[in-house]
């Protein structure tokens, strides 16, 4: 495969948020695609999240930088990621020249319970209800047990 060809595959991953297969050093990776661009050395490298369970020194995946010149037999997956890790950063000072990255994301709210829900009232309630004379006590939704990001896998603990 053409570097120029590379190029557009790993920039068009990157701009959908698909996951990237490809061989490197023997052995096949799965990727979350973030940077694409020039390393300070001025080797054309990928930065990204390497996925659990595709590396067997660190089997619990993480970030990896990988040369373009040792990249072989790369396909992009028709299997979306849900955006930057923990630990992107823009701007990265160890790639000169960037062709493609992601857009660092906006802080997600935080997902932890318990949530209150207020339902709204159309009248308070009055003294011969049975009512002290005030609106209900709100109900509390607690979070689902063991949620699951869309791939299956658990959610990643936060960052420190």
């Amino acid at each position: 495969m053409a570097t120029t060809e590379l190029r557009e595959q790993l920039c068009a991953a990157i701009r959908r948020q698909s996951l990237v297969m490809f061989e490197y050093g023997d052995l096949i990776r799965v990727v979350e695609p973030h940077r694409f661009g020039i390393n300070s050395a001025g080797h054309e490298m990928l930065s990204g999240w390497l996925r659990a369970g595709y590396s067997r020194s660190d089997p619990a995946g993480g970030w990896r930088n990988y040369l373009l010149s040792d990249v072989s037999a790369l396909q992009v997956l028709d299997a979306p990621f849900a955006g930057t890790r923990p630990g992107y950063v823009a701007h990265d000072p160890r790639m000169r020249e960037v062709y493609c990255e992601l857009e660092l994301a906006e802080p997600a709210m935080a997902t932890e319970g318990p949530f209150i829900v207020r339902e709204p009232t159309t009248a308070p309630f009055s003294a011969g209800s049975g009512e002290a004379g005030d609106t209900p006590p709100s109900p509390v939704r607690q979070p689902d047990e063991g949620a699951r990001t869309h791939d299956g896998e658990a959610d990643p603990p936060a960052a420190p």
